[in-house]
């Protein structure tokens, strides 16, 4: 069947996205945001239009040439939509933008195709969308510090690639980086097929559990984590191998890209022996894997791992097939399965309007093999935690509000959800 889509202008090649391209179906990574109100859609759709004109980079669709993605200006009108499910982006329900925003009563979803962007580059236009939302809902100017306006003058290093220029690696370094440990396995992920995620989110006072991190030396991912691998040796008894803690880090400030809304990130891996877990207590542990965190993020390991991804891309960008290329390009699927993640993606600014936002929730896309994501987001006074997962079991959410409690930290338990996020919609080769 013949492709219907307008004809895009490739631009810069998306090196830097490259592997999110390839390999399983791929679906968009979404952001809810819950307000005090509902919401107005044709406010939404003026701030959209604002935060776009200081923002454009935003409105990028992708051209495919000879098996890689390109980006490419899109002029086609980003519209906001009322439905209370999201939308395949990538197509013509959505112009052909790899961002969509929808509302639904009082929540506002941001949906993103990962090969855009990573996380904490996607926060940028959230936070400049509900700023201009907020201030034509309300008719005031409310205060934009840190945030992305026309205040801030804009800067080629927004849109710089990280990948763009080909790097060596020593894959030994590189995989020895990653930890050669054997990982501990939560066994309800053997051999499941994933049908669709649970989401289970809790929240915590930002005082509370910032002050306890604070008070043990750690940060709130250490914290986070330290907690979550107590838990699992509670539920699953074991003695043999370690618990991997994943922590996914952002590069920006190592490889001096610190303004570039582009995918920037790499992961930390701490692991943690059972008996470790069990004889520390949950303060000493977060300390430590603060430490075993710093020790990585000022040594050569930032380096070391982005050096190893761009060896796979560009490696995987001279392959003479899109076959060769997918098979290169989906290395990372093979990549050792780990025991969870703790995915801290920073805050959203929202300054002098906090008290408007009543919740945040990150929706990841399910990962390659199966895993537990703690997703992380300090926003309007709160930490907004939401365990996703591949299986419906609750068992390592509620073991991790029972140290919670143990730690005398309180936090609130909020309504649990299955979900499984939209495939985006990929270009075809262009001719």
């Amino acid at each position: 069947m013949k492709s219907t889509a307008p004809h895009f202008t490739p631009g810069e090649w998306n090196a830097c996205g490259a592997t999110q391209f390839y390999g399983k179906k791929k679906r968009s990574y979404i952001v809810e945001i819950t307000l005090s109100e509902p919401i107005r859609g044709e406010f939404l759709q003026q701030a959209v239009d604002k935060a776009l004109v200081r923002l454009p980079y935003y409105r990028s669709a992708f051209v495919r040439k000879k098996g890689l993605y390109y980006y490419a200006d899109n002029d086609l009108p980003l519209l906001v939509a009322e439905s209370e499910q999201p939308r395949v982006i990538g197509g013509k329900i959505t112009n052909y933008h790899m961002v969509d925003i929808t509302y639904w009563k009082d929540k506002i979803s941001f949906a993103m195709f990962h090969g855009l962007c990573d996380g904490l580059g996607f926060n940028r236009f959230i936070e400049a969308v509900l700023y201009h939302y907020v201030c034509f809902k309300d008719g005031r100017v409310y205060n934009d510090e840190g945030i992305y306006t026309d205040k801030i003058p804009y800067d080629p290093a927004e849109t710089a690639d990280i990948h763009s220029i080909r790097r060596k690696a020593d894959i030994k370094k590189v995989k020895a980086a990653m930890g050669t440990e054997t990982r501990i396995r939560l066994p309800e992920l053997e051999g499941t097929e994933v049908e669709k995620m649970y989401s289970l989110p809790l929240r915590v006072k930002t005082g509370d559990f910032l002050g306890w991190c604070k008070a043990n030396n750690a940060s709130p991912a250490a914290g986070a984590a330290a907690i979550m691998t107590q838990a699992i040796v509670r539920e699953i008894g074991i003695r043999e191998g370690v618990i991997m803690s994943v922590i996914p880090i952002s590069l920006r400030k190592a490889l001096q890209a610190e303004k570039t809304f582009k995918n920037a990130y790499a992961a930390i891996f701490v692991p943690t022996t059972p008996e470790d877990a069990r004889r520390l207590s949950t303060g000493e542990l977060a300390a430590r894997i603060r430490v075993a965190m710093k020790e990585k993020l000022t040594g050569e390991f930032p380096k070391l791992v982005s050096a190893g991804m761009n060896t796979i891309i560009h490696l995987g960008s001279r392959m003479p097939t899109y076959y060769l290329k997918n098979k290169v390009m989906a290395m990372s699927e093979n990549n050792p399965q780990n025991t969870f993640f703790v995915d801290y993606v920073g805050g959203l600014r929202t300054n002098d309007y906090a008290g408007q936002i009543r919740h945040v929730r990150y929706l990841n896309a399910p990962p390659a093999n199966g895993a537990t994501f703690l997703l992380m987001s300090e926003t309007a006074g709160y930490f907004h935690i939401n365990f996703t997962q591949t299986i419906p079991s609750d068992r390592y959410y509620l073991a991790f509000g029972d140290i919670l409690d143990e730690l005398g930290i309180p936090y609130e338990r909020l309504p649990f959800d299955s979900y499984l996020n939209p495939e985006v919609e990929l270009p075809e080769e262009q001719k």
